[in-house]
């Protein structure tokens, strides 16, 4: 089953002049992704290009396990305590007046806009979870949002990208993996193969998967081999939301490895996370407005007691810089002197090529000379921004070793509270300035500087060292949880071990030693890495990236020279082949291929690079297309709709029960959407049957398919009816034959009531000893009808879900005749984050009713067994 979207249907005649689609296949379904896809609706509908599309539509196919919009790697179900590093002002996805680009702009509104439009009504949320519309509705101009608002944000913008293609445009979700690209054997260019469904064929195939992790390499399997045999816990590089942080215990000393946006985050879960808290500093409450901005925002730390003890280091040995207050605001910077491409191509070999460290980073250091005031140049022979990237490297030489651990934390912090009064406060300062300089420079050699125009490979340091520099300086925390930072240190709740930090692992003593460049050592049972995994083609647990360049004769790609692990492609996104050629109608985009790494959304009004990069490549897929393809000839469709090639319909109960449930929901009002939205976050495919137009439902459920009901009753493994008890009592007889039906009703109001009593008069239940349930499956005679999910309220149902294991994940029971509609349900049930208990017969839905014993006052399975043992003692 896919999610099938697209603008309203032709009409017939429309349907006689269109030839077969152009099929374009995107493998990724972030926000990168979706950017593209954006820039591709709004250039289709450009006169010209429209009138071409009308003769040869182009479909396009959206790969991705993942929630598409958000992706893999923003969630709406993080921890609210992890949080995005720009300001919600700071953020928009929209392209504005300033991106130069050829394709008409389509303006929307910042992360900031967005919340508040919800706010006043103007934009309809997409969650109607209380805690998470609670942070929407607090959301300010000025804050950092949290991640998972930033998720939401970016599925409530797919939902308008899908509403706003034009009716020559269509879009497929397949929630599913891609193992593998090859060549095509027939009309199409390429062949896409899934992990459990038919290869997809493709005239135009975009790779643009997000950020993946990597398999462990040969060090990182030895200190995990290691921590088993000792007892002691590894974890090793991976997203913060992936972290086992529950293995480390309170009060155990811990090595942590990198001092990035990552271990900020560690450092949330492990302390705030734990029941933690952060006051304001005595001496900030009484300091007034025209005390220093770091002591403004000193703060406090009351620790529950169950917090480790960090003990952290890094190359660096400090963390990312702060960003800075109001990051538009003027500081007088100028016009790039030195960083132009006049000046580029005057430093360019007989091949047209650069090296970045020995032409192109004096450039950048003589442009941060000339704009920053106090800016230093380095030394003859010196690495020309050495003092900009290792703020703390002569720390080891100057330090004695009786004094390590006191010098080591005062440079750090002093570090940290400077940094903090340079770049909060109320003055321009070189800070404010080198930031803006930094993210100037960032767009020019983004444009200026492809992989394919420098030689020098690895040695050079770009793209991977200029990006850490740029990360280091422009793309570090919110100010506050440096203030949290600082703390946390004075209450002993981390120590600084400074820079040049290398890490073994003792066999004597079982135990990970760590060692800063003043001397200061650690020995501990706990070594956490916190940092992302590194890019690794190789390595990657993508099969579909790792098999670009490991495929043998059927590899379609090669490894950057410039940066190994990463795909190497041209300024066009074109995929190079191993023999340096570029293929045709295949194209890569993502933090795993050579290009300069750009954020897949930005600060509004300053030419984001995302917008001008999607825009060229959204307009290059068009014209490919429309240019000539051989188009698939059109197949006929599995009977009961748009079910996926090669997947047959599933039919019986009993066979549908082994496979991942397909969930089809008969009414997306309230409950019904909150139901779609938490089973498409947690991978499932969502099929809607509503009254709803097919753009309507694609803004307001985007991922979810609009089908009629014999396509849902086809399609679906369960079949949720989230519509009124009477009108569901009024579907035909044969409507959902063979279907297992979850009936998430209940009688409310007198059209319920006057629906109840017409069935019971029609069974002969006089007495009305039959459950609402009962009388539903009366009607429906061929489903198999479980009462569930009609005794939690909408507003909980995306809030409320937890993984398998957690003592406080919620309980969800559910009453059937059929066994094996009962299993399925309760996979269901397992797959949304709940607790499946089931009750017995169908019957005993009654006690689910509204009024009734087992409806409401429970929310574990321990609460509900309770309740039950109540019940039948008073019974």
């Amino acid at each position: 089953m896919n999610s099938r979207h697209s603008a309203p249907t032709s009409t017939s005649a429309d349907d006689t002049r269109r030839g077969a689609p152009s099929r374009l296949v995107m493998v990724g379904g972030g926000p990168r992704a979706i950017g593209v896809l954006e820039r591709l609706g709004a250039n289709a509908g450009v006169p010209g290009t429209a009138e071409r599309l009308a003769g040869t539509p182009l479909h396009v196919d959206i790969v991705d396990p993942h929630m598409p919009g958000a992706g893999r790697i923003w969630r709406a179900e993080e921890s609210p305590l992890l949080l995005m590093n720009s300001r919600a002002a700071d953020v928009s996805i929209f392209t504005d007046e300033t991106v130069e680009a050829e394709g008409p702009v389509v303006a929307g509104p910042s992360l900031a806009e967005w919340a508040d439009g919800i706010r006043r009504g103007t934009i309809a949320a997409p969650t109607a979870g209380t805690t998470r519309l609670a942070e929407i509705h607090a959301l300010g101009p000025t804050d950092f949002a949290s991640r998972r608002v930033q998720a939401l944000y970016l599925e409530w913008f797919f939902g308008q990208v899908l509403a706003a293609l034009p009716t020559t445009v269509s879009v497929t979700v397949h929630r599913t993996t891609a193992t593998a690209v090859r060549a095509g054997d027939g009309p199409a260019a390429w062949n896409v193969e899934l992990e459990d469904r038919a290869p997809l064929p493709a005239d135009l195939l975009l790779l643009a998967a997000g950020h993946t992790d990597s398999r462990p390499n040969a060090a990182r399997h030895e200190l995990a081999a290691f921590a088993r045999r000792h007892g002691g816990t590894y974890l090793g590089p991976s997203q913060a939301s992936d972290a086992q942080v529950e293995l480390l215990g309170t009060g155990q000393d811990v090595i942590v490895r990198g001092m990035g946006l990552a271990f900020i985050d560690l450092m949330a879960l492990l302390t705030e996370g734990r029941g933690g808290r952060f006051v304001p500093a005595a001496e900030a409450e009484s300091a007034g407005e025209d005390a220093a901005a770091d002591l403004r925002g000193r703060l406090d730390y009351l620790p529950s007691g169950e917090e480790p003890r960090l003990w952290v280091g890094s190359r660096r040995g400090v963390p990312y810089h702060s960003k800075v207050r109001d990051e538009g605001a003027p500081t007088g910077l100028g016009e790039l002197v030195h960083v132009t491409p006049a000046n580029l191509r005057a430093l360019e070999d007989e091949n047209g090529l650069l090296d970045f460290r020995t032409d192109v980073l004096p450039l950048i250091a003589a442009e941060i000379a000339h704009q920053v005031p106090g800016a230093p140049l380095p030394p003859e022979g010196e690495e020309s921004l050495a003092w900009l990237d290792e703020p703390l490297s002569d720390l080891g030489a100057t330090t004695l070793p009786e004094a390590a651990q006191q010098a080591t934390r005062d440079a750090v912090v002093g570090h940290i509270e400077a940094d903090l009064r340079d770049r909060i406060g109320d003055e321009v300062t070189a800070a404010r300035t080198l930031f803006q300089l930094l993210l100037q420079l960032h767009g020019v050699l983004v444009d200026q500087l492809p992989a394919t125009r420098l030689r020098g490979g690895a040695a050079s340091g770009y793209p991977r060292w200029w990006h850490s520099l740029f990360s280091f300086v422009d793309s570090g925390p919110p100010p506050h949880r440096l203030q949290q930072l600082l703390a946390l240190e004075r209450a002993g709740i981390i120590r600084f071990l400074g820079p040049g930090l290398r890490v073994t692992a003792d066999e004597a003593s079982g135990r990970f030693r760590a060692r800063g460049a003043t001397g200061i050592e650690i020995a501990a049972g706990a070594l956490v890495d916190a940092f992302l995994p590194e890019p690794s083609l190789q390595e990657s647990t993508n099969p579909l990236l790792r098999d670009l360049v490991t495929g043998g004769d059927a590899a379609l790609g090669r490894e950057s020279a410039a940066s190994p692990g990463a795909l190497d492609t041209d300024a066009r996104h074109r995929v190079i082949g191993p023999d340096g050629t570029a293929r045709e109608r295949l194209w890569a985009v993502g933090p795993w291929t050579s290009e300069l790494p750009i954020a897949a959304f930005a600060r509004p009004n300053t030419n984001a690079p995302c917008h001008r990069r999607n825009d060229a490549l959204a307009r290059e897929l068009l014209e490919t297309a429309l240019r000539g393809h051989a188009p698939q000839p059109e197949t006929e469709e599995p009977e009961g709709g748009e079910a996926d090639r090669g997947t047959p319909v599933l039919a019986p109960v009993a066979i549908r029960a082994p496979h991942t449930p397909r969930l089809g929901v008969l009414g997306p009002g309230k409950i019904g959407s909150a139901l779609t939205r938490t089973a498409l976050r947690r991978g499932l495919e969502v099929a809607v049957t509503g009254r709803s137009a097919p753009p309507a439902l694609a803004a307001k459920l985007p991922g979810a398919r609009h089908v009629g009901l014999p396509d849902l009753a086809a399609t679906s493994d369960v079949i949720a009816l989230t519509l009124p008890l009477h009108v569901a009592l009024t579907l035909e007889a044969g409507a959902l034959q063979g279907a297992v039906v979850v009936d998430a009703t209940n009688p409310w109001g007198e059209a319920d009531a006057t629906a109840v009593d017409a069935a019971r008069a029609e069974l002969g239940d006089h007495a009305g000893e039959l459950s609402t349930s009962e009388l539903l499956a009366a009607r429906l005679p061929g489903a198999h009808v479980v009462k569930t999910l009609n005794h939690i309220g909408y507003h909980d149902v995306e809030e409320h879900g937890r993984d398998h294991g957690d003592p406080s994940r919620r309980a969800i029971a559910l009453a059937a005749d059929d066994d094996r509609a009962a299993e399925l349900v309760t996979t269901l049930l397992h797959r949304l984050g709940y607790e499946p208990v089931r009750l017995g017969a169908l019957a005993a839905g009654r006690d689910l009713e509204p009024g009734e014993a087992l409806f409401s006052g429970w929310s574990t399975s321990a609460e509900l067994d309770l309740r039950r043992a109540e019940h039948i003692r008073a019974a």
